[in-house]
């Protein structure tokens, strides 16, 4: 969930602590020079009462608050300016027209997803690949299918990715994993009730976990120390196709591989050239641009 969406949909907010709310929402590009005390000055109430409001919504104080609704103000701010993930074509446009607004789309998303993207988290997540002898992988949606493609990838050099399309049985893949096993968790919003099972599993029995979820604060990304953060801008229901969402986690998991391919490159090219010219013998074109 994002700061914003916390401050909007706290439940139970008294008069006061809505008129705080729609403060801080009217003013998101000045609070950074704003104390809790500037604010309850203009607003007539003690600090405290800012403070209290901050940490009602789940934060330590106000400047835990004010740092983390600065950093999704600023995310928000960009990409996406000209172009509408969740309806990035209209009615009347012609195909050539959607052809390039969904080529704008993907640039927008690759681009959104990197500004996302923590070299911190990324390095961690490659490691607990590296480092384990099965993968397992579990998703809530349409984002199982880049999950294929990543397993598809890694097969060819020599690593081990189970798919399950099933969660309960992913529960149970939870239960009889390894420690020398991990797991990869995909979901955009993050509040999937069977998935919510898998990593808590997971969490209680110490078993890595990368997630793949949405920017902001949700359930699955409580449950895990390395998180991806996939392009947040579609809404969960109102869009056209989950465009961005998909696009975003294919790019994400592409990176995965990729980064895992770097850490031994030269055998891992070998192996994938040796295991793919076993199987595609015949395979060949007369396209001297693709030999």
């Amino acid at each position: 969930m994002l700061v914003r969406e916390k401050i909007v949909e706290s439940a139970n907010l008294t008069k006061l602590e809505k008129t705080i709310a729609e403060y801080f929402i009217e003013n998101e590009t000045t609070l950074r020079n704003e104390s809790a005390r500037s604010i309850a000055d203009k607003l007539y109430v003690a600090p405290s009462t800012i403070i209290r409001f901050c940490q009602k919504i789940g934060f330590r104080g106000y400047n835990d608050f004010r740092d983390a609704f600065l950093e999704e103000t600023i995310y928000l701010s960009n990409h996406f300016q000209d172009i509408d993930p969740n309806r990035p074509f209209i009615k009347n446009d012609r195909s050539h027209i959607i052809a390039n607004k969904i080529g704008a789309l993907y640039q927008e998303t690759i681009a959104d997803s990197l500004s996302l993207l923590v070299p911190r988290n990324l390095q961690e997540a490659t490691d607990i690949i590296r480092k384990s002898e099965n993968i397992f992988i579990g998703s809530a949606g349409d984002t199982i299918e880049m999950g294929q493609t990543f397993r598809n990838r890694m097969i060819k050099i020599g690593k081990n990715v189970i798919i399950d399309t099933r969660l309960d049985n992913l529960f149970y893949e939870a239960i009889n994993a390894r420690k020398t096993d991990c797991f990869i968790l995909i979901s955009y919003s993050g509040e999937t009730s069977r998935l919510l099972r898998v990593a808590e599993k997971l969490k209680e029995r110490q078993i890595p976990a990368i997630i793949i979820t949405s920017y902001g604060e949700n359930s699955l990304s409580n449950l895990s120390s390395c998180t991806l953060y996939l392009s947040t801008r579609e809404k969960l229901i109102d869009n056209l196709g989950n465009f961005s969402t998909l696009i975003s986690a294919a790019f994400i998991l592409d990176t995965l591989y990729a980064s895992y391919f770097a850490t031994n490159y030269e055998y891992n090219e070998q192996i994938r050239k040796k295991n793919s010219s076993e199987f595609e013998l015949k395979r060949k074109s007369q396209n001297p641009l693709i030999n």
